[in-house]
């Protein structure tokens, strides 16, 4: 039954707990509850997926081995205010990374072209991932930097490039040209940043 159950949610993640529990008294002629299910649902989760909570207890230990393991890496951890000073623990807020090698990829190539766009993180800590990417010398896309941030807001955009800039020698004078969508911030926080930049826009 447990191995029925894992490939379940692995082909369908999102499959309602009313309709796991109809498939598994039929397959199996068991009777128990819908709260069993639900129960049985959330562990088979974990299992599958992992526990999101102790991955992101995990961080720091995730950052120090992408350091170790590709030299000139830059890891940046943002957290919220403990109002308990003397507390050791602080809640996650936003992450930035920009591996090594694609950061001397970037300098050697000094195309002077960005992208950047935001998508939506899937699961029960909701966010954002921020990524800028840019041209290699073949003219492919080539990934730069990103960052995992609460929500696509000016505040979140403008650390995320204030981290970009003292990464791949960026500055408030570079010249290149930027791509990005019309999403709420991302214009205000490239002008605050890179007055001399020029925007074009994608459809």
């Amino acid at each position: 039954m447990a191995k029925n159950l894992i490939g379940q949610v692995e082909r369908n993640p999102t499959i309602p707990v009313s309709a796991l529990h109809e498939e598994m008294q039929t397959n199996f002629k068991v009777g128990f509850s819908r709260m069993k299910a639900f129960g049985a649902k959330q562990i088979t989760q974990k299992q599958v997926f992992g526990d999101f909570q102790k991955q992101y207890a995990l961080l720091m230990d995730y950052g120090l081995q992408l350091m170790r393991s590709n030299v000139g890496t830059t890891f940046k951890v943002d957290v919220y205010i403990e109002p308990n000073t003397s507390s050791q623990s602080r809640m996650f807020k936003r992450v930035y990374v920009c591996l090594g090698a694609l950061k001397l990829g970037f300098k050697a190539c000094m195309k002077d072209f960005l992208g950047f766009d935001g998508a939506f993180l899937k699961g029960p800590f909701p966010g954002q991932v921020l990524s800028v990417v840019g041209l290699d010398s073949n003219n492919r896309i080539d990934p730069l930097a990103y960052s995992i941030v609460e929500a696509e807001t000016k505040s979140s955009w403008s650390w995320f490039l204030e981290c970009l800039a003292d990464d791949p020698d960026l500055n408030a004078s570079s010249n290149f040209t930027i791509i990005c969508d019309r999403q709420k911030g991302i214009i205000s926080a490239i002008n605050q940043m890179f007055q001399n930049v020029e925007h074009r826009y994608c459809l």
